[in-house]
């Protein structure tokens, strides 16, 4: 549950009910649901610890403008060396990037959906690159890869391999980062902050002035923080297991 409202607890509470009915009809499983200034009313939390939710995640939401003035201006994320992201721009980086996915989130194998969907917005976004405009409220919505050098298992020349995935999606002007995960093998060597960049620098390129995002209070917001971010709101995360 994304947003909700309700006017009293007492209407929170038959909301919850309903929803809880409706996952349980569909066959059970996780019910997630999301509490924060903009998306909820403040009771709300109580009441879904009344019902045995538990909540797992708070959430600085973040903003960083990427024009100060008339100067653009980018993030300041000191990516380590060997550590790099790039735009995912055919159908072999999108399966990198959905492997790592399904590696992180335990999701089903890429599908021929997905390629198609993909291959839609990289027409979209070469549309873009030639100077055509797109629908005011249309979307572009694009997948990014973190690659790290690794050494050869034979010697010789370092490797690069896939260590992270990401993505962005732009609607007017406004950037929105989402989904950026590391291969635990890879994690603390800089490809959460490759892939920040990457995408930062890439929005601003389409001519976005403005990068939202979400980030763990606990782990990757103070990292943002530090890069300039600021915090403008903050969410949770609920969780019940419906059975």
């Amino acid at each position: 549950m994304w947003r909700s409202s309700a006017s009293d607890e007492e209407r929170a509470d038959e909301l919850i009910r309903e929803t809880i009915g409706a996952v349980r009809a569909a066959g059970r499983g996780k019910l997630v649901w999301h509490t924060g200034e903009g998306i909820s009313p403040p009771l709300m939390d109580e009441c879904l610890a009344k019902r045995g939710f538990e909540t797992t995640e708070e959430l600085d939401v973040l903003a960083f403008p990427l024009v100060d003035g008339l100067k653009s201006r980018l993030p300041r994320l000191g990516v380590p060396e060997g550590v790099t992201a790039e735009l995912v721009s055919d159908a072999d980086g999108l399966r990198e990037a959905l492997l790592v996915d399904s590696e992180i989130f335990s999701s089903p194998p890429p599908s021929g959906k997905e390629f198609a969907e993909y291959a839609g917005e990289l027409e979209k976004l070469g549309l873009r690159e030639r100077g055509g405009s797109l629908d005011e409220a249309a979307s572009l919505a694009l997948r990014f890869l973190a690659l790290v050098d690794v050494d050869s298992e034979h010697g010789g020349d370092k490797t690069r391999q896939a260590c992270g995935a990401a993505g962005a999606q732009m609607v007017g002007e406004t950037l929105r980062l989402w989904g950026a995960v590391t291969r635990e093998a890879f994690r603390g060597r800089g490809a959460y902050r490759a892939l920040v960049l990457e995408r930062c620098r890439a929005g601003r390129e389409l001519g976005a002035t403005l990068v939202l995002t979400k980030a763990n209070i606990a782990t990757s917001g103070p990292t943002l923080e530090r890069a300039g971010f600021r915090s403008v709101a903050t969410e949770r995360r609920h969780v019940l297991e419906v059975v």
